[in-house]
């Protein structure tokens, strides 16, 4: 999948919604300078989602550097700034170094936990001739070997969860990374514990399962429910805060923490055995190991798993309090209409963190896609990138504030044809920031009301099939139209 977009910020967003949904590496290229910097805010994205994504820019000419004279695009620090948000930064000085360094990059970006990397080519060096040796890129496109788990700390973590009467799972993001869903899935079912996931791991387990909880730890009743688990599995998660209610849930001291990244563990909540590994190499190993509960056991861990359901449910109750009846409605009407394999795309927007992230259901693996760094404005070129990526329609929920950040990415839309429904909730402001305000402070709203265009009249002009809905059975009728519709749909 190939395309252009508007601003380089939104072509590394596409790449990141791109690798986010496929699992594979996303390739962003933009210029130096200027460009370099544009990018910058995709980055952050990637980088706070651990997201594979590979940034391909320029330099100013090779005997232009540290002059300091003005050169157009001159960025010196150019390399320093992005070593901020990246893995590994490159800069090539060898026309003969570029296949092979790029390749490289690819691979490392993928390899433990997914970071951007980047490299940087000066444009005096792009047109030099290059010899590639095809033995050494072979030998770097090797596939990467997943790192298994040492078999004393596996030893010590079966041990602790077969003694466990009320465990729970704890599925983050990482799980998706490495590819670990049925690996989950297999080991929830033979230590027979319910799955609650983070945002980012939404649909490591089907949310239609019966061991699934779904994304609602912090929502009462869960943490009531978390209290009383005796042990935990915490897989490919960094315990962020919102998750975590700001590191408050009572999540239990026999915690076993399986993660890529030897630096998360022990740093949110201590573990009781600490398992470094890629998730789905460490829970085959768990799953080996572990002893299934005996039938008498098993009695009273159904009850657990029934109380856990429960709680889920009552969460969710209250949820849809909270949102309303429309909204409620409106999500019912996106979960009854939609494919199992369709993306979910959320913006920093009201109402993806009042229902959007627990009311949407996520069926299956990589089809929940937020702004993981609570930035607005990635929605639109996050959606591009997914919809490209599966050639299906992706659902966008973003706020007119968000939206108005990546507008120029509507072009990009209609000219790679990308099927996004763009579910765009007007309040003519910045809802988050006006609820922040009402709360804290003198109470007083400051800059938090925007003009805004007429939505359906700028999507028209830009190609876009648009309508302007009142009411959720409105917005079902035009629902069904997007669906139906080869091309973008606000």
């Amino acid at each position: 999948m190939v395309t252009g977009c508007r601003h380089e910020q939104g072509v590394v967003h596409a790449a990141d919604g791109y690798a986010r949904t496929t699992g594979g590496l996303g390739v962003a290229i933009v210029s130096t300078g200027p460009g370099t910097a544009n990018a910058m805010g995709g980055l952050y994205e990637a980088h706070y989602a651990s997201s594979p994504v590979l940034l391909v820019t320029t330099q100013i000419p090779t005997h232009e550097r540290g002059r300091r004279r003005g050169f157009v695009h001159e960025a010196e620090h150019q390399a320093d700034m992005l070593e901020t948000v990246c893995k590994r930064v490159a800069s090539i000085t060898d026309p003969d170094e570029i296949a092979e360094t790029v390749v490289a990059l690819g691979r490392l970006a993928r390899q433990g936990r997914p970071r951007p990397v980047a490299v940087q080519i000066p444009i005096d060096v792009q047109g030099m001739s290059a010899r590639v040796d095809p033995a050494r890129l072979t030998d770097t496109v090797r596939p990467t070997r997943a790192r298994r788990p040492e078999p004393a700390s596996v030893s010590d973590a079966a041990r602790l969860l077969s003694a466990a009467e009320r465990p729970v799972i704890w599925a983050g993001g990482g799980v998706l990374r490495a590819g670990a869903e049925t690996a989950l899935v297999d080991f929830a079912r033979k230590w027979n514990a319910p799955v609650l996931t983070t945002r980012e791991g939404r649909a490591a387990i089907p949310d239609d399962d019966p061991l699934s909880l779904g994304a609602l730890g912090a929502i009462d009743p869960m943490p009531d429910y978390l209290a009383t688990c005796d042990a935990m599995l915490a897989v490919g998660t960094r315990f962020q805060q919102y998750p975590t209610a700001g590191w408050t849930l009572p999540l239990p001291r026999q915690l076993v923490h399986l993660d890529i990244d030897p630096a998360m563990i022990d740093r949110a909540y201590p573990s009781a055995v600490a398992l470094v590994a890629d998730a789905r190499e460490g829970l085959r190993a768990l799953t080996a190991a572990i002893d299934a509960p005996g039938a008498a056991a098993d009695a009273g861990r159904m009850r657990h798993v029934a109380a856990g359901q429960t709680a889920a449910r009552t969460a969710r109750e209250l949820v849809v309090r909270h949102a309303g009846p429309d909204h409620t409605a409106i999500s019912d009407v996106l979960n009854s209409r939609r494919s199992r394999s369709a993306v979910v795309v959320r913006d920093a927007t009201v109402p993806a963190y009042v229902w959007g992230e627990t009311l949407l259901a996520a069926w299956e693996p990589r089809t929940s896609i937020r702004s993981t760094g609570a930035g607005i404005g990635p929605g639109l070129p996050l959606a591009i990138g997914a919809a490209l990526a599966t050639g299906e329609h992706t659902i966008l929920l973003q706020g007119d504030g968000g939206f108005m950040l990546s507008v120029g990415e509507l072009a990009t839309a209609v000219q790679a044809q990308a099927r996004v429904v763009i579910c765009l909730f007007n309040d003519s402001g910045y809802g988050m920031l006006r609820n922040i305000e009402r709360t804290t402070g003198d109470g007083m709203q400051h800059d938090v009301d925007l003009s805004a265009p007429d939505f359906t009249t700028l999507a028209t002009a830009f190609g876009v099939r648009s309508d302007r809905v009142g009411s959720a059975a409105e917005f079902d009728d035009a629902l069904s139209g997007a669906l139906a519709h080869h091309g973008p749909t606000r």
